[in-house]
């Protein structure tokens, strides 16, 4: 029996930044869903109900900080994982305190990088 693809919702408002992860990870056999703004994003997680969210913080609409904030007060998302990728320097600062933000990928990144990270948080690292 096939095994189910693992879900990851990707918000980022850069569309060439959009479309390389989405390469990147549908190629390395993940189930991908892409939003390019904030106001849209939270109901496509809480739609999907992904594994992992990607998340840029400057979007259009809600920033990446106030849907992290959203899905900490959220029941269905608050075991939810997210991953920010972000130009600026003091995302990891900012987002400290929230428990879902495993992990940060400062722009610009090298795709490897990027797919490392996420595998690691998607318990898919090689051994």
């Amino acid at each position: 029996m096939a095994e189910l693809k693992k879900k990851i919702v990707v918000v980022e408002d850069e569309a060439d930044i959009l479309e390389l992860i989405n390469m990147v990870l549908t190629n390395a056999g993940y189930e991908v869903h892409l939003c390019d703004n904030g106001r849209d994003a939270l109901d496509l997680i809480k739609k999907v109900r992904p594994h992992l969210v990607i998340l840029d913080l400057m979007l259009p609409g809600f920033d990446g900080q106030y849907i992290v904030k959203t899905m900490s007060e959220t029941e269905e998302l608050v075991d939810t994982s997210v991953m920010i990728v972000s130009a600026l320097e003091d995302a990891e600062k900012a987002l400290r305190g929230f428990v879902q933000v495993r992990d940060f990928c400062i722009k610009p990144f090298r795709t490897s990088v990027l797919l490392s990270k996420v595998k690691a948080i998607m318990g898919d690292a090689e051994n």
